[in-house]
């Protein structure tokens, strides 16, 4: 839980917004409300959507989440984040909630998976199922902190597979906890395609803006 100082620093996502990615955007672009990004790449999934821009208090409340074990606060963005969905996603078509897999050997050396405590609780909050399981790390990937555009879609291509095929629901929800160049929800939007969903739209607690 943030106070409301804090709560009041928070960078929203103001519209307008990229159609697909759901950055916000600034100046003018065409009838369709793409961002630069988009424009120029595919992705696999049908559409992303964040409460908040991934700037100032959003950062530091994100980093306390994931690496002090601030759980509280994670609860806090799920929240933010199913309302984000309920508005801006069609919910009532949503099937399914997918967790961004981690690697099992980061999982043991980290001991939770911050993606999958958000996806709990966003299904918790929406009254959908949360699959822990389906999406699976095939191999260990370097942090993308560090790594540009390109070099962040070559490192997570093919690291994501889907335990089984078939019997897949036709539209779901895949959660994360930021969204920045796209390329780790792509790679799990293909696995998914892959095991027979029709449609994967993403939430995540903030999204990077465009440099």
């Amino acid at each position: 839980m943030l106070c409301e100082a804090c709560e009041g620093a928070m960078a929203p996502c103001l519209p307008p917004l990229c159609q697909r990615c759901g950055v916000g955007l600034l100046g003018a672009y065409d009838a369709k409300l793409l961002c630069t990004r988009c424009q120029t790449r595919s992705f696999a999934f049908e559409q992303a959507r964040a409460p908040f821009l991934y700037v100032g208090m959003v950062r530091e409340a994100i980093h306390a989440f994931k690496y002090q074990g601030r759980r509280r606060i994670g609860f806090w963005l799920a929240a933010k984040m199913a309302r984000t969905a309920t508005r801006d996603l069609p919910v009532t078509e949503i099937d399914r909630i997918f967790p961004v897999p981690m690697h099992w050997l980061k999982l043991r050396l980290k001991g939770v998976n911050p993606a999958a405590l958000l996806a709990q609780a966003v299904a918790k909050s929406l009254k959908l199922s949360c699959d822990l399981k389906l999406l699976q790390r095939t191999r260990w990937t370097p942090s993308q902190t560090r790594l540009g555009v390109r070099e962040r879609f070559r490192n997570v291509r093919g690291s994501v597979q889907a335990r089984q095929r078939g019997n897949s629901p036709p539209a779901v929800l895949l959660v994360d906890d930021v969204l920045t160049s796209g390329a780790t929800a792509h790679a799990c939007a293909l696995a998914l395609r892959e095991a027979g969903v029709k449609r994967v739209f993403v939430l995540t607690a903030a999204c990077a803006p465009i440099p």
